[in-house]
């Protein structure tokens, strides 16, 4: 079986500007001194929710990406690690609105995923209907023929 490890997100929101903003922003700079986590890093990491399922012949992964655009979404392979990046845009009139409380995030995202194998770029499909990325990517026959199943015993 193969198995696909996330890496950390790597992620920047871009905050409406109200009084909220100015205190993340305060936040995120004292954690950037003590280590480089950022509350902004932790948040937008829960909301690029992803699957990720395996068939005998290849590795798909769905992520959840609502209010994204089609256009706003890159997705890159770089031999065995697949990244996904995109921006989630504030619409005009929320960005003038002083949020009291605001969990919906807005802002740039990416998400890199080590896979167990080196796909074939030319092979690789991604899909986008309804605010969801699905991203296929075929095993070769070299990849097919080194998973071996164990058999597995009852101790005595």
């Amino acid at each position: 079986m193969t198995y696909l490890t996330p890496q950390n997100t790597v992620s920047t929101l871009d905050a409406s500007g109200g009084s909220f903003s100015t205190m993340r922003r305060a936040i995120d700079h004292l954690f950037d001194e003590f280590g480089g986590f950022s509350s902004a890093t932790a948040t937008h990491r829960e909301s690029l929710r992803t699957s990720m399922s395996e068939t005998e012949n290849s590795v798909e992964i769905e992520a959840e990406l609502p209010g994204v655009d089609e256009k706003d979404v890159e997705v890159t392979l770089n031999d065995d690690v697949l990244t996904i990046k995109g921006e989630k845009k504030m619409e005009r009139d929320e960005q003038q609105k002083d949020y009291w409380h605001q969990e919906r995030t807005f802002g740039r995202f990416a998400r890199s995923i080590n896979l167990s194998f080196d796909p074939d770029p030319k092979t690789v499909k991604a899909l986008f209907a309804r605010g969801v990325l699905k991203i296929t990517l075929p095993k070769s026959a070299g990849v097919k023929q080194q998973t071996v199943k164990i058999p597995v015993r009852a101790a005595a």
